[in-house]
C-alpha cells in the first residue's frame, strides 16, 4: 500500500542531534502509515552509521548514502524519487517533533483524503527552542489561528500568510501537487524559499493545523542565521527562481511577494555580522539589481522611513541608506538634493 505520508530527512553533521530526531518520528510509534527517507549528505561524522542502525531496525526508515555532499536542497532533492506517500513533509534533522504530533498530523492527512479537494499545503504550528532550553510559541500564530486557513483556502484568500516564515519544515505537501508544479530547491542558503513560495502561491487549497507540531532549533551555533557567510547572496538566486515561476503562473500577489523578498533581503543586510564587511557593498548591490530586475509594474514604495529605504536600496545608495539606519536621518549633504529625485523617480 502506498503510505500516507514520507518524511524526508537530509542529515549532515548533526550526530548530537540526530537520535532525538528520529526517535521523535519512529519512536514506539507502530504505524504503517509512514515511511521515513533519510538522506546521508557525506556527511563527515557518525550519522552514516547512526541511520544505518536505526534501519536496520525499523524497515519503515530507508538511508540513502550520497558520495558527495549536495546541501540541503540537494539532499532532499535526491530524496524525491524514494518517496512513495502521498504527503511529503521535509524535516531538518536537527530539530524533532513534539509528542503526538505525528499522530496528529496523519489524522489530518487521513481526514483530508476523504475530502473532494485534499489539501494541497497542510501547515503547522511550530515551537522556537533556544540553546539554554528556552522556548517561544509560533510568532505568526496571530496570522493563522482562526483565519481562513483553519478550514481551508487559497493564498489569495489569506495572503497575510506571507507574513509568516517561508521555511519547509511546518508544510507538508501533497507528492502529486509538488511534482506538478516544475519547481525545486535552490542550492546554498535559503534553498527552500524557491520551492515554498511557489507551492503556496499556487496551491487551490491550504490549511493551517493550530497545534504545535515541530521543535525548531533556533540561534545553535552553525545556523546560517547566525553565521558570516558570503553564502547569504545565495537568496537572490532563489528569488530569481521564485520569479521566473511567477512569469510562467502569474499572480495577483506578485507585489507582496516582491515585498517579502526584498524586506528579506534587507533584514540579511542589516543584520550584524552575516553578510562579511569586504562584500556588503556588492550585497547592496545586488538588492538594486534586485528591484531592477523584478520590480512589478505600478509597483508603490511603503510610506514612512520603510519606504525611504526601499528607495534607497533601489537606487543603489549604500552610504545614504546606512546612515539613515545609524542615525535615523539621512546624511545633510545628501538630503535635499536626494529627497527631490527619489520624489520624481517614485
Amino acid at each position: 500500500m502506498r503510505p500516507l505520508l514520507s518524511i524526508v530527512l537530509p542529515v549532515h553533521g548533526v550526530e548530537k542531534f540526530l537520535p532525538r530526531c528520529l526517535d521523535s518520528v519512529l519512536g514506539d510509534q507502530p504505524s504503517q502509515e509512514f515511511e521515513v527517507i533519510a538522506v546521508d549528505d557525506r556527511t563527515p561524522d557518525d550519522c552514516g552509521r547512526i541511520l544505518d542502525e536505526y534501519a536496520a531496525r525499523d524497515p519503515r526508515l530507508r538511508v540513502l548514502h550520497l558520495t558527495e555532499n549536495q546541501g540541503l536542497g540537494g539532499a532532499r532533492t535526491a530524496a524525491l524519487p524514494d518517496v512513495h506517500g502521498e504527503y511529503v513533509w521535509f524535516v531538518d534533522s536537527d530539530d524533532w517533533l513534539p509528542d503526538g504530533a505525528l499522530d496528529a498530523v496523519l489524522a489530518e492527512l487521513r481526514a483530508e483524503r476523504a475530502t473532494e479537494q485534499p489539501v494541497d499545503v497542510l501547515l503547522t504550528g511550530f515551537t522556537h527552542v533556544y540553546p539554554d532550553g528556552s522556548t517561544e510559541p509560533n510568532p505568526w500564530r496571530r496570522v493563522l489561528a482562526g483565519s481562513p486557513l483553519e478550514a481551508g483556502c487559497t493564498l489569495a484568500e489569506h495572503p497575510a500568510l506571507l507574513q509568516s516564515v517561508m521555511s519547509v519544515w511546518n508544510k507538508i505537501f501533497r507528492k502529486d501537487y509538488l511534482d506538478s508544479l516544475d519547481v525545486s530547491f535552490g542550492r546554498g542558503y535559503y534553498e527552500d524559499i524557491s520551492l515554498t513560495y511557489p507551492a503556496l502561491l499556487a496551491a487551490a487549497r491550504l490549511r493551517y493545523l493550530d497545534r504545535a507540531c515541530y521543535n525548531y532549533r533556533r540561534g545553535r551555533p552553525g545556523a546560517i542565521t547566525a553565521t558570516s557567510s558570503a553564502k547569504h547572496a545565495d537568496a537572490f538566486a532563489q528569488y530569481d527562481a521564485i520569479f521566473a515561476f511567477l512569469d510562467r503562473r502569474p499572480s495577483e500577489l506578485r507585489p507582496l511577494v516582491f515585498e517579502r523578498t526584498v524586506k528579506q533581503a534587507l533584514t540579511v543586510y542589516d543584520s550584524p555580522g552575516l553578510v562579511p564587511a569586504e562584500l556588503r557593498r556588492d550585497f547592496f548591490h545586488r538588492i538594486a539589481a534586485h528591484f531592477a530586475r523584478h520590480r512589478p509594474d505600478g509597483y508603490r514604495f511603503p510610506g514612512g522611513v520603510t519606504g525611504l529605504r526601499y528607495r534607497l536600496a533601489a537606487r543603489d545608495a549604500r552610504f545614504a541608506y546606512d546612515e539613515l539606519r545609524r542615525t535615523g536621518r539621512l546624511p545633510r549633504t545628501l538630503k535635499t538634493s536626494l529627497t527631490r529625485t527619489l520624489r520624481r523617480s517614485a
